[in-house]
């Protein structure tokens, strides 16, 4: 077989098997992608044009987007790598991180009398019960701790538009249910409504060993959710939610 024999087979195979088809269909697709390319440097105006309609239907779509199932998804993998390194013992760690990461922003408003609610709501689950009577009125319970609330107002200036003052929560019976939550008021720009001045630590330490309502406070902070004083003292009688064990001496 001479060379322009072994050409004609090679060619007429190459015909055969698609070779042929498939080189020209990638030409074709470079050349269409190189000819757009140089269309959009030419012409910035049409890039433009396609970019602003693919915000405007990317945008939305991803607003509507549900990332509830994402936050699952996150659970899960949180909860395995706790449960594959030294962090096992913190649960705490992990139920503040997960709760610190769904947003409520919703709130933006937050009277004090229902933030005392909350608070009180934390005492009923946390409060010590230690040297707490039993009472039997409606079966075995703890009696109630007393617990308060009060507004303390800060001396300021009296040319200065901004105010400071602190929310005490006080639990008579264990004082490791006591807060202190400063806020301050700019009157000029903030009316009648207060910022949270609440301070927390950002490592992970600190998160191990945040207390649920310190992670409510640092919700509503980080929400910049303000606070309205439609009361200056409060106070409630607490019952607390741990159930007395059973005596059988």
């Amino acid at each position: 077989m001479n060379l322009e024999e072994s050409i004609k087979d090679v060619i007429q195979q190459k015909l055969s098997d698609g070779t042929i088809e498939k080189i020209i269909a990638e030409k074709l697709e470079s050349g269409v992608s190189n000819a757009m390319e140089k269309l959009f440097r030419s012409y910035g105006d049409v890039g433009e044009v396609i970019e602003k309609k693919i915000k405007e239907i990317m945008i939305p779509a991803i607003e509507r987007h549900d990332f509830s199932a994402h936050l699952i998804k996150l659970d899960s993998i949180l909860t395995e790598i706790v449960n594959s390194t030294a962090l096992v013992d913190n649960k705490k760690l992990l139920e503040n991180f997960k709760e610190l990461m769904i947003e409520d922003e919703s709130r933006r408003v937050i009277k004090v009398s229902e933030l005392f609610g909350m608070w009180c709501n934390y005492v009923a689950k946390e409060v010590e019960t230690n040297g707490l009577e039993v009472v039997f009125d409606d079966g075995p319970s703890y009696e109630y701790v007393d617990v308060t609330m009060v507004v303390e107002h800060e001396e300021g200036r009296g040319w200065s538009d901004i105010k400071k003052a602190n929310i005490i929560f006080e639990c008579e019976h264990d004082e490791n249910m006591n807060f202190l939550i400063p806020i301050s008021n700019w009157s000029r720009f903030d009316g009648e409504k207060w910022d949270i001045d609440f301070k927390l630590g950002s490592d992970i330490e600190s998160l191990r060993h945040m207390s649920g309502f310190e992670v409510t406070l640092l919700k509503l902070k980080r929400g910049f959710c303000k606070i309205v004083l439609d009361e200056e003292e409060m106070e409630e009688s607490v019952s607390p939610e741990a159930e007395p064990e059973a005596d059988w001496s």
